[in-house]
């Protein structure tokens, strides 16, 4: 395939996918030059680690277009895209990577384009019937899973024609877990500011649940004469994702600067000031709850469960004509529905605990959690606090839900005329339209306190019937990790009340000290359903197309060439819906300072919300040029040009501006006596913030170009190297404009944060990319092979957005803390080896992904900070035995070296960083069974 394409392009068959123990189209692309993947849930939440991963990124870009057989597919998230990782690889006939691009390809693909081709019956000769399937353990969760796929096509010739019909199920399953050792933000300290000590630190225990299923069918004909073939196609993906998690989160609140050694210890610093190991406890309580520093620091105890449902409906009809040899027609009409469903829910206990942390060394670090009396300053009786009901409470609750939905209807004609003894082989001439709309329905994170010191009074586990969970940490991190007095046995929320979403409420009300607290997104005001008006978003767009491409092949000095030229115009209109929403400073307690605020910012303040439409035009001209000369039979060199676009993301176009005050400033009454709670007789803001989207946002532009050695040196031999460089503008960041906003008769000039189009920047790099089977090997050794590739990739004036393209709060995508930053998610280096053995009826496999250190994000929600995630590869390997021609079966491997994946955080200016997290996941042990007939 890449050695005939007309561009840029990398390929997989059906074949090599089957070869490997990749669960998903995400793993499987991992292994090709230029391509590399995200291993965790998402860039943006660098806490949860994500087995199987969750973003593709093509030279260093995370813009990729993804495409089922041509056509575009997507999920119905706030990104463009398909969730790769969703979709079962059994499923495929070939996974196409292309690079470049030529005119009658689909705009979008400035980073690559990944076309996910399903199989169909006329592809075999005849009927074909298979079927496989295997059972995974994974040796952290303990457990199995199973996985089958069936697959049946057939062909029948009538006297009307060949019919053919192809029908493919695929049911996956995988249970794994995932544990995370994680320290805080540093922060110096007031005793000695030349020291810096974390100031939180996090345990977590996470077990994903996921199922796939996927199935594709196929209806096709095709005439007597051979100059009609028709074909109807369905694709359904659908899969869940149910993952809970068990975290302790040591956290001292407000005191900044105020944690030390216990008594009688002290705190091990390196060169830097920077701590390594030590016993810490706080120099006061928590929030002002009144607790001396003997009894530790507070520790949550957080219990969460996520269920994430993605659908994705397709169906298609394709007509291809071909009334002579000059002539081809095709016509394509394609409708697909995606849906997508979040569920996310968090119940939190707390106790307390003094922590030790030992992170000396270049493994993983040591953890004790002891008994907050541990200094012996107050009583100290030996045994397990942390399983003692009577010191533990209830804390809080969170809530958060998403609801989408997408549709897109999209058809395009095609028409092809080839000249004869002509160096223009061919005229392609094309046109494309598509309506594609989304609702995103996304919630806040709906925190709220249950009880504490601060809130009224705790509530403890033994007062109050709510349920709870004995947890055990036992072979945490596989063993050496943690160490708690008492064993490593903790009280949590129980899972199957946070499970129970709809009778959370009631189940939690004997938790509730304060009406004011936690109460679920329903019970808002204004709210239908979990939503508020402002959390509901509308896009329509619709984009119009024509291209034109000339084909040219001929022979140059006995060299055989062929090229293509073309141009392609694009024209984007977009319509949103969306809502300015004004701040609420209507009072939630007796504590709110709205019934004195300045009269015209409690006017401005009224918690309004207006409704709004905003609609955009985007055009363009694209051109492009592919040329490729073949030197020999087995050498060519290629050169590929092109002008390409990226889409905003969704969630970026939302029409929303949520408005703010900033910078209160209150005084009080001077009469009040000392000690009395103090009366505020007047309060302003000194400012209006805001965050928004822009339903207005230009796509990127890049101008790429492409030249490639290609050498074809036997069947399944070849070594080919590819230098690349684009020349980027429009960047998406997130940008300031200072707007006037009038509101109840009140006008306010409001600083907005959003997204918007600025600075250019350059991606450079090389590919080189190695297969060769040694059959001039003597004996059984003929068998052996070996796949190699590398990329590098150099990036220079890149801005990174600054935007989260999943949320609305504006503290999700706050300031970047420090300035140039590495461009996010792009390695420097990306490698894949792998060797092979074919012989005696014995398929193997042993490979290795490994990729350099990367920005992970610009802003961790909770550090505030950039996070990176450091180099790591994974071991994987299969073998499978023929045992007739039939049958076969087969072992297979992954994450066989342990890989501990870490991340860590950028502290200041000079870039230097200390470590964030070390997260263990499974091993995992397939055994496999295949048949064909």
């Amino acid at each position: 395939m890449k050695m005939n394409a007309d561009t840029v392009m990398d390929a997989i068959s059906a074949a090599d996918m089957g070869s490997m123990p990749d669960r998903s189209v995400l793993e499987a692309i991992s292994r090709m030059p230029g391509v590399a993947i995200e291993r965790f849930a998402a860039a943006d939440d660098p806490d949860h680690f994500g087995v199987e991963g969750g973003g593709v990124v093509v030279r260093g870009l995370t813009h990729v277009r993804s495409e089922f057989n041509g056509r575009d597919a997507f999920s119905a998230d706030s990104g463009r895209g398909l969730g790769f990782q969703d979709i079962s690889p059994e499923l495929m006939g070939s996974v196409e990577v292309f690079k470049n691009q030529t005119a009658d390809m689909i705009e979008g693909g400035i980073a690559g384009t990944v076309n996910l081709n399903t199989r169909k019956a006329f592809d075999a000769d005849g009927r074909v019937f298979s079927f496989s399937a295997d059972v995974t353990y994974t040796d952290l969760r303990e457990e199995t899973a199973p996985t089958f796929s069936v697959l049946y096509s057939d062909i029948w010739a009538t006297d009307v024609g060949r019919f053919g019909f192809l029908a493919n199920f695929s049911h996956s399953e995988i249970k794994v877990e995932s544990n995370g050792v994680q320290a805080g933000k540093y922060e110096q300290q007031e005793w000695d500011n030349s020291k810096y000590v974390p100031q939180s630190a996090r345990l977590s225990k996470k077990q994903d649940d996921k199922e796939r299923d996927g199935f594709a069918t196929s209806l096709q004909w095709e005439n007597t004469a051979k100059t009609i073939v028709l074909t109807g196609e369905f694709i359904r993906s659908q899969a869940t994702l149910a993952w809970n998690e068990n975290a302790i989160e040591m956290d001292d609140g407000d005191s900044k600067v105020n944690l030390k050694p216990v008594d009688g210890t002290s705190f091990d610093f390196d060169d830097n000031g920077t701590f390594e190991n030590g016993i810490i406890t706080s120099e006061a309580g928590w929030r002002g709850d009144g607790s001396p520093q003997r009894y530790g620091m507070q520790h949550t105890m957080v219990t969460r469960v996520r269920n994430e449902e993605s659908i994705v409906n397709d169906y298609s009809f394709n007509a291809k004509f071909t009334p002579n040899d000059s002539l081809a027609i095709n016509f394509d009409v394609q409708y697909i529905y995606a849906t997508m469903a979040i569920e996310d829910v968090s119940v939190m206990g707390a106790t307390r605990a003094v922590v030790g942390m030992d992170l000396r060394g270049s493994g993983l670090p040591k953890i004790s959690l002891l008994h907050p009396a541990y200094d012996g300053q107050a009583d100290h009786t030996p045994g397990t606090p942390f399983t003692d009901p009577s010191t533990n409470f209830w804390r809080s609750a969170m809530d958060h839900i998403s609801d989408n939905e997408g549709e897109e209807f999209a058809t395009r004609l095609d028409i092809e005329y080839t000249f004869d003894n002509s160096i223009v082989k061919s005229i392609e001439l094309g046109a494309r339209y598509s309506n594609r709309q989304q609702t995103t329905r996304q919630s806040t994170y709906n925190w709220g306190v249950l009880s504490e010191a601060w809130a009224d009074h705790n509530i403890w586990y033994a007062d109050t019937d709510v349920p709870y969970d004995e947890v055990s940490f036992d072979n945490f991190a596989r063993g050496g990790v943690l160490n708690t007095e008492g064993g490593n046995t903790f009280l949590f929320p129980s899972l199957s009340m946070v499970q129970n979403y709809s009778g959370l409420n009631d189940a939690l009300a004997g938790a509730k000290a304060v009406a004011w607290g936690w109460n679920p997104l329903a019970d808002r005001d204004d709210a239908t359903g979990h939503f508020v008006g402002n959390e509901i978003n509308v896009t329509q767009e619709e984009s119009t197309a024509f291209y034109a491409k000339l084909n040219f092949e001929g022979d140059f000095s006995g060299m055989d060439y062929s090229a293509n030229i073309g141009l392609r115009y694009v024209r984007l209109d977009n319509t949103t819906d969306g809502f300015i929403s004004y701040p609420d400073d209507v009072p939630k307690n007796d504590k709110d300072i709205a019934n004195v605020l300045n009269a015209e910012q409690a006017a401005f303040g009224n918690n309004a919300s207006i409704v709004t439409q905003s609609i955009g035009q985007y055009t363009k001209v694209l051109p492009s040029v592919n040329f490729k000369l073949n030197l020999t039979d087995e050498l060519l060199v290629r050169f590929a040009f092109s002008e390409a676009i990226a889409l905003p993301s969704l969630g970026n176009l939302r029409n929303y501006v949520s408005i703010g005050g900033a910078d209160q400033r209150v005084t009080f009454d001077p009469n009040v006596p000392e000690g009395d709670e103090p009366v505020p007789i007047y309060a302003e803001y000194e400012r209006y913030t805001a965050s928004s989207g822009n339903p207005l946002l230009k796509p990127m532009e890049s101008y790429n170009y492409d030249l490639s050695l290609e050498w074809y040196f036997a069947e399944a031999g070849s070594l080919t190297s590819t230098l690349f460089y684009k020349d980027i503008s429009n960047y998406f960041v997130n940008g300031f404009t200072y707007n006037d906003y009038t509101n109840n008769g009140v006008t306010q000039e409001v600083e907005v944060a959003g997204a918007t189009n600025g600075g250019k920047g350059t991606i450079a790099g090389f590919e080189v990319s190695y297969q060769q089977f040694f059959d001039a090997l003597p004996g059984a050794f003929s068998g052996l092979g070996v796949q190699l590739n590398y990329t590098h990739i150099n990036e220079d004036g890149s801005p990174n957005s600054g935007l989260n393209n999943s949320s609305s709060d504006s503290d999700e995508a706050g300031d970047i803390a420090f300035t140039d930053l590495p461009l996010q998610g792009l390695s420097e280096q990306n490698a894949n080896a792998a060797l092979l053995y074919e012989k005696f009826g014995i398929s193997a496999r042993i490979a290795y992904n490994w990729r350099s250190d990367y920005l992970l994000t610009t802003r961790d929600v909770i550090t505030k900070l950039p996070i990176y995630n450091t180099a790591n590869g994974q071991l994987d390997a299969s073998i499978f035995w023929d045992v007739s021609d039939n049958w076969k079966i087969g072992m297979q491997g992954t994450n066989l070296n342990n890989n501990i994946t870490e991340t860590e955080m950028q502290v200041n200016q000079q870039g230097d960083k200390v470590t964030r997290s070390w997260f263990t996941n499974d091993r995992r042990y397939s055994l496999v069974v295949k048949a064909t007939f």
